[in-house]
C-alpha cells in the first residue's frame, strides 16, 4: 500500500513526528510506503491519484484547496491529535471560529475515515458530521523511552518537568509550591528539561538543555514527573505525550487530568491528580515521603504503556484502520496476513 501524508509540519514538528514520521520504519516493514509534504505548501493535486491513501494530518486548510485534494484522493483519512478548531487561552473571535468550524465540517464529512488521538477529539469529529471516527492513541518508542539506565537511588527525590519554552507558563504557577518543598525536605531536588533556561526567583533547580535524541536521558533523572495544564477547551483535547514519556522512563506522575488527559491518568492507580494549588502541595508531599507509593504508580504507568501505548501496538491498529479504509487486505512484508 502507498500512502501520501499531507502533514501539519515538517519532521521536527512534534505532532507530525508522533503521528506520522515515527511510524515510517514500522510501516515499511509491513510493505507500506509513506511519502509526505507539508499540507499548506502542497499544490500538486493530481499526484495524489497515484496513492492508495491520502493521510491528511490535522491542518484546517481552506475549503477550496481541500476539495481539490478530495477530488484526486482515492481514500482520504483525516487525523487530529488536538483541537485545531480552537486555540489555547483566549478563544478565537466569532468570524474565525465560524470559519474554522466550517472547514472542520467540510473535512470531516468528506473524509472516508477520521482518526482522533482521544475521545474528546473523536466527539468533535462526530459532531462535525464524520461518517466514521476511530480513536488511535498516542504512542512512544519504548526502545528509546524506557527506564534503563536510571540513576541509582541515593536518598534524594527529584521532581522534574519536561516541556518546550512555550509551555513554561504552565509550570510557573507551581514555583511557590516547589520552593516550599525544597525548604521543607532536604532530599528534594528540582529538575527542568527545556530548550530555554527559565528564570524562577528563589527556586534552585538543575536545568537540562534540550538536545535532540537525548530527551529520555533527562527524563530518566526524574523520580516525579510534573504535568501542570491550564483548564481550557483547547488543552482539554490534548493527549499529553509527556505523561507517556514520564511513565516510560520510570517517573511517578502528578498532574491535572484536564479533558482527554483523564484517559491517561487514573487517580491513585497510575498517577496522582490535582485540581488546585493545595492538592498540588498535598500530592507532591505524599510522593516525596512515600517511596512505596512512587513505586506503585511507576509500575502501573509502565503497565499502561505496555498495554495501550507502545509503538508496536499502535502501529498494528493504525495499519488495520488504513487498510480497512482503503479496502486493501493488510500484508506483512508483502505477504497476506492470516
Amino acid at each position: 500500500m502507498k500512502i501520501f501524508a499531507l502533514t501539519f509540519g515538517g519532521p521536527d514538528t512534534p505532532s507530525t513526528h508522533f503521528r506520522i514520521h515515527q511510524y515510517a520504519e514500522a510501516f515499511a516493514a509491513e510493505g507500506v510506503t509513506i511519502e509526505h509534504a507539508v499540507a499548506k505548501e502542497f499544490e500538486d493535486f493530481k499526484r495524489l491519484a497515484d496513492y492508495d491513501v491520502v493521510l491528511h494530518q490535522k491542518a484546517l486548510i481552506r475549503s477550496s484547496k481541500f476539495r481539490r485534494i478530495r477530488k484526486h484522493a482515492k481514500t482520504l483519512v483525516y487525523d487530529a491529535d488536538d483541537r485545531m478548531w480552537m486555540r489555547p487561552g483566549k478563544p478565537y473571535g466569532p468570524l474565525t471560529r465560524a470559519r474554522l468550524q466550517r472547514r472542520l465540517k467540510t473535512i470531516a464529512r468528506a473524509s472516508d475515515l477520521c482518526i482522533a488521538a482521544n475521545g474528546v477529539i473523536a466527539a468533535d469529529q462526530s459532531a462535525a458530521g464524520a461518517k466514521r471516527v476511530e480513536v488511535l492513541p498516542m504512542s512512544v518508542d519504548t526502545g528509546a523511552w524506557n527506564a534503563e539506565g536510571r540513576p541509582e537511588p541515593d536518598g534524594t527525590v527529584t521532581i522534574g518537568w519536561s516541556g518546550s519554552p512555550g509551555n513554561l507558563a504552565f509550570l510557573e504557577p507551581l514555583v511557590p509550591t516547589l520552593r516550599a518543598l525544597e525548604q521543607e525536605f532536604e532530599q528534594v531536588r528540582i529538575a527542568i528539561h527545556c530548550g530555554q533556561r527559565p528564570e524562577f526567583d528563589g527556586l534552585e533547580f538543575t536545568h537540562h538543555p534540550f538536545e535532540p535524541g537525548l530527551e529520555p536521558e533527562a527524563v530518566r533523572t526524574f523520580d516525579v514527573g510534573l504535568l501542570p495544564l491550564p483548564n481550557d477547551p483547547f488543552v482539554a483535547g490534548k493527549s499529553p505525550i509527556k505523561a507517556l514519556q514520564y511513565f516510560a522512563c520510570g517517573a511517578a506522575v502528578v498532574g491535572q487530568d484536564v479533558g482527554a488527559t483523564a484517559e491517561l491518568l487514573t487517580q491513585d492507580v497510575n498517577a496522582l491528580t490535582v485540581t488546585d494549588e493545595r492538592t498540588w502541595a498535598t500530592n507532591l508531599r505524599r510522593l516525596v515521603e512515600d517511596g512505596a507509593l512512587r513505586a506503585r504508580l511507576v509500575a502501573a504507568g509502565h503497565e499502561k504503556i505496555e498495554r495501550e501505548h507502545t509503538m508496536s501496538a499502535v502501529v498494528a491498529r493504525y495499519l488495520d484502520l488504513l487498510h480497512g479504509a482503503a479496502g486493501i487486505p493488510r500484508t506483512s512484508a508483502g505477504a497476506p496476513r492470516a
